[in-house]
């Protein structure tokens, strides 16, 4: 699942600005170009107090700083026809043989930079930003992604009391897939008995084993 995946970088990376505090000095100094001594508080801050990582909206008894994963919309973007990619054609797979039932989606996931200042939640998020950027979400299956990010207003619905919050969007896409069972049930492994169609060749019958080795070929007079 991408929230999993999502969840799991930001644990890693918040860990890597943790035990490498020259990344601060890369990010925000390279980068942005900060100052010195505001850079020496951005280190100080995210020691003190580095950002925790949840599933779903912050709830009262969260601690914070934080960042906040959730599922804000996902659709289908893109279909085979009747959903059918094919079947799976690995002999040392379990499924051989069955339909392999796919399309592609997009998932939008929103991941909220709660912090008590509004400075730092503006240093987390593009922290945050500098962790997903780089982490290796196509060795995942994903196939492409792309992240924006917004303010978000005051509402007592989401954000606590006296909290900051600045929101990064991440789109995902990626193919969803399933592997109908049922269907291999019902599908031929080998062919039985001997068969020779002198117009064919070998490529015609595909993966199916014929296990028949022709001998010769009687012309018409027999």
């Amino acid at each position: 699942m991408i929230q999993r995946l999502l969840y799991k970088r930001l644990i890693e990376g918040v860990a890597k600005f943790k035990a490498q505090p020259e990344l601060f000095d890369k990010l925000f100094g390279d980068l942005f170009e900060l100052d010195p001594p505001e850079i020496a508080a951005i280190k100080m801050a995210f020691a003190a107090k580095p950002p925790h990582v949840i599933h779903g909206y912050a709830r009262s008894e969260s601690e914070f700083p934080l960042y906040s994963i959730i599922l804000s919309g996902e659709r289908e973007t893109d279909h085979y026809l009747s959903d059918d990619a094919g079947m799976v054609m690995d002999t040392d797979d379990d499924d051989f043989g069955a339909d392999r039932l796919s399309a592609l989606w997009e998932s939008t996931f929103q991941i909220l930079c709660y912090t008590e200042h509004p400075d730092l939640t503006v240093y987390y998020y593009e922290i945050a930003k500098s962790i997903l950027i780089v982490s290796d979400f196509f060795t995942y299956g994903i196939l492409d992604f792309d992240m924006s990010g917004m303010d978000l207003n005051p509402d007592p619905r989401y954000i606590p009391e006296h909290l900051f919050v600045r929101q990064l969007t991440f789109r995902a896409k990626y193919e969803f897939e399933r592997i109908d069972e049922g269907s291999k049930f019902g599908k031929a492994f080998k062919v039985a008995g001997i068969h020779v169609d002198k117009s064919g060749s070998a490529s015609d019958v595909g993966p199916v084993k014929t296990r028949v080795t022709p001998i010769g070929i009687l012309d018409e007079d027999g």
